[in-house]
């Protein structure tokens, strides 16, 4: 249905070209063509739902490696990393999919009264803007979604967005407060049609935003989090959003996208790179282990003495010089007991690493758990069907990012709260929530080899304490957050970008790579198709609205 409704308008055009009048007013007036008059929202709900979970995993896939978690491996320098071919499929998602089924959604179920329908899909394409202006900056908004009415809008100013998204998250919660007419049977894989938690991720978006613009709206996103920090948030596991996947064969997208890559049919064949620094500042970077790695990652290799007698060539990187303008600290190629992922920006071939590489975990992939004892000759590689068997999620918002948000600002800004409280808050949220989804899956680890959640607080608390000024207390805190994060590449770039935290990030392996992406070049269909739009350089800044950061900020 969403196909005719989108190829309608060219249609149109097409018989206006080719038939006469009799023959057009037969073609409109066909009762087995699909028209807005004879909608299905239930159905059309449906795929607003799963497109919007394919958004998510599209705009995860840059940003995962540019807070790098994933590893950059597109090029050696920041300029030639990304393609705008790169981005269609984010433009496509957000575009011709989630926005415009919103756009036929909306009319419908506003006259109705379904405002439960209105609301939640409403959220979505608060998220959707918001996230298009958090990647690319400037996007079409005022003149989009028109069909014949414009084929070539212009980028808005992304402030104009953000507001625009703030107000479209107000109307989401009136409408979410008001008693709705049923409307259909509401199939919502988010929050099964509870509207008080819509609310609460309307409100949690809205404090989101004003994190974001703190660095340049100054007093008014003050003011603006600290009633938000009144409202209902996502503060409980009950209330997070995520993405569910499940363990089906068909669609291949059931299962989480980074499973696919690292358990595919074929036994040792894992695809794809987590990052050499985040799995070290994920294990016990701190000098005490963090009890959530187990979750998070899977070694399928005790050593790499065991991966290197199994296949020579599996890590060349371990022969090479460590870059100079490497730090004594920083992780490079590989690390014992069995780590072995990919450097920032090492776009050298692929070696015969499947079988030696470490994969994702459980948490939030639905991989396996890691329960090797550190035996140095483990060798059991991953295959699809292990695991959960990619029943895992998108953690889109989860109940201790909010803590970890609260927590900046009360350190930043001066509102409510203790941000030492609530950055334990976070921390301790967190790893709960992760044993316990391991647990759900049946993917538990050995109580013996998980480390003491109290130890690892301690720690963090006292790296926190000890901490001289509130710029290396935000050093810690962003840290945590962005350990916390796993899985989550979104909140992982905005954080950086934002604060220039973690300050010990991974460098590219070059030592001149350019500046950083701070924002996505256009996608190549966008600046092609449309006479409105410019590709930006890709050697400039191209910062956001909201980040006034200097242009070395970050790197």
């Amino acid at each position: 249905m969403n196909k005719l409704l989108k190829i309608l308008p060219l249609s149109l055009l097409f018989f206006l070209g080719s038939c006469g009048l009799t023959d057009l007013e037969e073609q409109l007036d066909n009762p087995n063509e699909v028209t807005v008059d004879n909608l299905d929202i239930t159905l059309l709900m449906n795929k607003i739902q799963a497109d919007f979970g394919d958004f998510v995993s599209q705009v995860n896939e840059d940003a995962l490696q540019l807070c790098r978690m994933l590893a950059l491996i597109g090029g050696d320098t920041y300029q030639v990393a990304y393609q705008a071919t790169d981005h269609n499929d984010i433009w496509e998602r957000a575009y011709q999919d989630v926005l415009v089924q919103i756009e036929t959604l909306l009319p419908v179920t506003d006259e109705e009264g379904f405002t439960l329908f209105s609301g939640s899909a409403r959220v979505m394409k608060a998220y959707v803007l918001m996230t298009l202006v958090d990647l690319f900056g400037d996007v079409p908004y005022s003149e989009a979604l028109q069909g014949v009415g414009n084929f070539n809008p212009k980028p808005d100013d992304g402030s104009a967005v953000y507001k625009e998204v703030i107000s479209i998250l107000d109307q989401a919660i009136a409408d979410l407060n008001t008693t709705s007419t049923v409307g259909g049977t509401y199939r919502d894989i988010f929050y099964d049609g509870n509207a008080s938690k819509w609310i609460a991720l309307a409100n949690t978006l809205k404090l989101k935003a004003n994190i974001n613009l703190r660095l340049t709206e100054g007093t008014t996103s003050t003011s603006a989090i600290e009633a938000l920090l009144g409202a209902d948030l996502i503060d409980t596991d009950a209330e997070e959003f995520t993405y569910k996947f499940g363990s089906s064969d068909v669609p291949s997208r059931s299962r989480h996208p980074l499973y696919l890559d690292m358990y595919q049919p074929i036994a040792g064949s894992a695809d794809n790179y987590i990052n050499n620094y985040y799995m070290l500042i994920s294990y016990q970077q701190k000098g005490v282990e963090d009890p959530r790695w187990r979750y998070y990652f899977y070694r399928q290799i005790g050593s790499i003495d065991a991966a290197l007698n199994d296949e020579p060539e599996s890590i060349p990187c371990v022969i090479s010089p460590r870059p100079a303008h490497y730090g004594p600290d920083q992780a490079w190629c590989a690390f014992d007991p069995g780590f072995f992922g990919r450097d920032h920006g090492n776009s050298d071939g692929l070696p015969p690493d499947t079988r030696a590489k470490t994969c994702v975990g459980v948490y939030p992939c639905g991989g396996r758990a890691d329960t090797n004892a550190d035996d140095p000759n483990y060798l059991v590689v991953t295959q699809q069907g292990q695991g959960a068997n990619g029943a895992g999620i998108h953690p889109i918002w989860m109940a201790s990012f909010t803590d970890f948000l609260k927590a900046e600002a009360a350190l930043m800004l001066g509102t409510s709260g203790d941000d030492a409280a609530l950055l334990e808050s976070g921390v301790r949220k967190s790893i709960e929530r992760t044993q316990a989804f391991g647990a759900s899956k049946g993917q538990t680890v050995p109580a013996d080899l998980v480390a003491s959640t109290d130890d690892y607080v301690a720690k963090v608390n006292e790296l926190y304490a000890n901490a001289a000024t509130p710029d290396a207390k935000l050093d810690v805190m962003m840290k945590e957050y962005l350990i916390a994060l796993w899985g989550n590449g979104i909140e992982g770039y905005n954080m950086y970008r934002r604060t220039g935290k973690p300050s010990d990030m991974q460098p590219m392996r070059a030592a001149n790579p350019g500046n950083f992406v701070y924002s996505l070049i256009y996608p190549a269909d966008f600046v092609s198709l449309n006479s409105n739009a410019t590709q930006k350089d890709p050697t400039a800044a191209n910062k956001v609205f909201w980040d006034n950061n200097p242009d070395n900020f970050i790197k």
